[in-house]
């Protein structure tokens, strides 16, 4: 046993100081990679705290604003920090949940190290995980607490403890506070419970519906916003998107392509394999432990399995599904392989994520110029009022705002200019990007000169006409390129307005 043990603790140490090693390289890779388009939109939510927008809950705005208010500062890791630590907490439940499946199972300390060791890393280096873990969005928050949410739930199932209940409780609330798709939890969760004898019991205790007003308590905050805001969140999210294309086998074959890509193909074909054995433990012996995981991870794949035969589903949708099934797969792993070709093709799997993993970062060029070149024309608008005697007060600073015909060219503006300026979305109504319409206030803004900002010099060219309907006097289409080693690698189109009547873009 001492024997044992020691090698447990040996195994233990490697995966904290792997993960140590990993979380590291993430804060300074998180640093060198410009913000994207909806990256400065989330950041954009945090300089506008809610506890709902139109497109999503809450719980991300908080999480930047935290991180960037404890750090002093906004910059591209101060904002992308809370996703590596949802990510980097999302593999330390992948390892507490294998191995406290493998202890269960009987499998000794040292196996149940090994489970949760290979849970965690299989968690650090599947593409769609290491994404997520340098990019900040709904997702990181939504995937640790949906993988939070299902380890508190087993366990709360397994020993029954009011604190277990209550923690997993607040944690569903949580996972719903960061995106609407963690809803698939409960009917994995339902079927359980519905499925497996042992567990009916729960239907009668109080536990389970303490937990369920408890979410419901932390969830409470963001109903109340969609409430006063016309239920906006509800209507983006099962009303607005909801646009099918009509039966196309296409789109559902692009979705386990995606899918396959999104977890490496070696490893998504070794945790479908994963699951179905889990599927057939529980049919043949009654494998609880392999029910679970395979409900958890099943019922969101299949769902969206079925909407991708009517519409595209984002890569990304799915990945909280395929936390519990990484974490079958590294309880099956920690057991020796069968054959030698086993092996290899389980190094195999792990070395093509890894591999992917490093292929899927790429650089995006121009923010950062794009930024101070916007700072500067509006200080040479404000320069030129001032010259003509126009007053500098009002809403816009200097009397001169920004805005951009779509809301990630808006809030990317936003971010890369030196000082932060507020920026306005000026476009018709689109699916995506609609809280800008509650923050904008376009009638007070009158009377103020404005830079418009594309990214497509046709677009740009197309929104004269409706300016010219808003404004005293429209320039030209500015042309600003952007250079890289040289070379013009993409171009930003402005156009300065002068004299804003009050009214909104059209449309």
């Amino acid at each position: 046993m001492t024997e044992a043990s020691h090698s447990a603790g040996r195994i233990r140490k490697t995966f904290l100081l792997l993960l140590g090693a990993v979380f590291c390289f993430r804060l300074w890779f998180s640093g060198t990679l410009p913000l994207s388009g909806d990256e400065a939109y989330h950041w954009e939510w945090s300089r506008h705290p809610a506890w709902g927008y139109y497109d999503h809950p809450g719980l991300t705005a908080y999480l930047i604003l935290f991180f960037t208010r404890l750090l002093g500062r906004s910059t591209e890791w101060t904002v992308r920090l809370p996703a590596l630590a949802m990510l980097t907490g999302t593999a330390l439940v992948a390892y507490a949940w294998a191995r406290r499946v493998a202890r269960e199972r009987q499998k000794g300390t040292e196996a149940a190290e090994r489970a949760g060791l290979l849970a965690g890393v299989l968690v650090l280096i599947a593409p769609v995980f290491a994404v997520f873990a340098v990019y900040i969005s709904t997702d990181p928050p939504a995937i640790f607490f949906n993988t939070l949410s299902l380890y508190l739930l087993r366990r709360a199932l397994d020993d029954g403890g009011w604190a277990d209940w209550l923690a997993a409780g607040a944690a569903v609330g949580l996972a719903l506070l960061s995106k609407f798709l963690s809803f698939l939890m409960f009917p994995a969760v339902l079927l359980f419970v519905l499925c497996s004898p042992p567990d009916r019991r729960w239907w009668r205790r109080p536990q389970p519906y303490a937990a369920a007003l408890c979410a419901l308590a932390v969830l409470a905050p963001f109903l109340w916003w969609n409430a006063t805001h016309d239920w906006a969140t509800f209507k983006f999210n099962f009303v607005y998107r909801q646009t099918a294309r009509g039966f196309s086998p296409a789109l559902a074959a692009e979705f386990v392509a995606g899918q396959a890509l999104a977890l490496s193909p070696l490893l998504f074909g070794g945790a479908l394999a994963g699951l179905w054995k889990a599927a057939q433990g529980w049919r043949r012996n009654g494998d609880r432990d392999g029910l679970y995981a395979a409900l958890s991870a099943l019922i969101p794949l299949g769902y969206f399995l079925c909407v991708a035969w009517q519409r595209r589903v984002g890569l990304h949708w799915p990945a909280s599904g395929w936390a519990p099934a990484l974490v079958w797969l590294g309880v099956q792993w920690a057991e020796p392989p069968p054959s030698p070709r086993a092996r290899r093709w389980r190094r195999a799997a792990l070395a093509t994520a890894l591999l992917l993993t490093i292929g899927l970062h790429a650089e995006r060029f121009g923010w950062r110029e794009l930024g101070r070149e916007v700072e500067r024309r509006r200080a040479e608008l404000a320069a030129a009022r001032a010259a003509r005697g126009l007053s500098a007060a009002g809403a816009a600073e200097g009397g001169v705002f920004v805005m951009a015909a779509e809301y990630g060219l808006a809030a990317g503006v936003a971010f890369y200019t030196p000082s932060q300026l507020p920026t306005h979305l000026w476009s018709a109504r689109r699916t995506h990007g609609e809280n800008y319409r509650f923050w904008d206030d376009y009638p007070r803004l009158r009377g103020c000169d404005a830079i418009y900002v594309s990214k497509k010099e046709a677009q740009a060219e197309a929104a004269r006409a409706a300016l010219r309907e808003r404004f005293r006097e429209v320039g030209e289409v500015e042309r600003f390129p952007v250079f890289a080693a040289g070379r013009e690698v993409r171009a930003f189109y402005l156009i300065p307005c002068l004299d804003f009547d009050g009214r909104g873009p059209p449309g």
